[in-house]
C-alpha cells in the first residue's frame, strides 16, 4: 500500500471513528483536566453547544446555565463585539485566526489578560458551522501594546494594596504617565475605573476566602478592610448578583467556582 493510499485508509478510519463517538465523549473533555484553561464551542447563532467543565464556573453559572447563552449574555457591551468580530472573520475566511492576548472576565466581572485561540468548525461539506476555542490566563504583550501593558503595573499596585485603594496619582505614577492619560487608557483597555477594578479584585478575593478560609462573613469584610458586613454585602451583590451568604451555599454544592 502506498502513502497514498494509506492516508485514505486511515482518514476513512478517523471518519468512522468520529461518528461512533458519543458526544459526552468528545475530545473537548480532555480541557477539564487543565484548570486553567477554557474550551468552548458555538454553533452559527452564537450559542454555547459545548464548554470544558471549568468555563461556566469562570461565569458563576453551572453547566445547564450557561449552554444556549451568547457572548452578549455572558460578557455585555464592546469585549461581546470584539468577540463577534473575531467569529465574522472565521466565518468569512474560514480559517483559524492567531492565538492573541485579549481582555475576558471572569466570575466576579473582573477583566483580565488571556490568550485566546479560535478555530472554525465545518461540516463535511466544507461549510463553516460553528466557531471552537481555547482561552486561559497570560500576561499583556509589551510588543504589541506598550501602552496596555504598562498598566500590568497598575494591576499589580492594586492586587498588591486590597485593604486601601492606592489613589490615581499613585497608579498613573507607577505607569510613567499622566493622571488623565492613565485613567483614559485604564478604561478603554478594562472597560472600567481603576476604583472599580479595584473594588473587583476585592470582591474576588472575598470569594476565595469565603470559599476556603474557614472566615466568617463579619471576618471577611474585616479581613479587607470594608466599613462594615453590610457594606461588603452591598458590593459583593453589585459585583456578582448574589449575597455573600447565597455565595456560601452556593459554592457548598459545587456550583460557583
Amino acid at each position: 500500500m502506498n502513502t497514498t493510499q494509506a492516508n485514505d485508509s486511515w482518514k476513512r478510519e478517523q471518519d468512522a471513528f468520529l461518528l461512533e463517538m458519543a458526544p459526552e465523549s468528545h475530545f473537548f473533555r480532555a480541557f477539564d483536566g487543565l484548570p486553567d484553561v477554557y474550551f468552548f464551542a458555538k454553533n452559527r447563532r452564537g450559542e454555547t453547544l459545548f464548554c470544558s467543565s471549568n468555563l461556566p464556573q469562570n461565569h458563576g453559572m453551572s453547566v445547564a446555565e450557561l449552554i444556549g447563552k451568547t457572548d452578549h449574555e455572558l460578557t455585555p457591551g464592546p469585549l461581546a463585539e470584539k468577540y463577534l468580530r473575531d467569529d465574522a472573520e472565521i466565518y468569512r475566511t474560514g480559517k483559524p485566526l492567531p492565538p492573541q492576548i485579549e481582555i475576558c472576565m471572569d466570575h466576579v466581572g473582573l477583566p483580565s489578560w488571556y490568550r485566546t485561540c479560535k478555530y472554525p468548525i465545518k461540516n463535511r461539506e466544507g461549510d463553516v458551522i460553528g466557531v471552537m476555542g481555547t482561552f486561559q490566563p497570560a500576561a499583556p504583550d509589551a510588543s504589541q501594546d506598550p501602552a496596555r501593558y504598562r498598566l500590568e503595573r497598575a494591576v499589580q499596585e492594586l492586587t498588591r494594596n486590597l485593604r486601601q485603594f492606592p489613589g490615581i496619582d499613585r497608579l498613573a505614577d507607577s505607569c510613567g504617565v499622566s493622571v488623565r492619560q492613565f485613567q483614559r487608557v485604564f478604561r478603554a483597555t478594562f472597560g472600567t475605573s481603576a476604583k472599580d477594578y479595584w473594588m473587583k479584585l476585592r470582591i474576588r478575593e472575598a470569594c476565595a476566602l469565603l470559599r476556603s478560609s474557614g472566615l466568617s462573613l463579619a471576618q471577611v469584610a474585616a479581613e479587607l478592610n470594608f466599613y462594615d458586613q453590610s457594606s461588603f454585602t452591598k458590593h459583593f451583590r453589585r459585583h456578582t448578583g448574589q449575597t455573600p451568604r447565597a455565595y456560601v451555599r452556593q459554592a457548598s454544592q459545587g456550583i460557583t467556582s
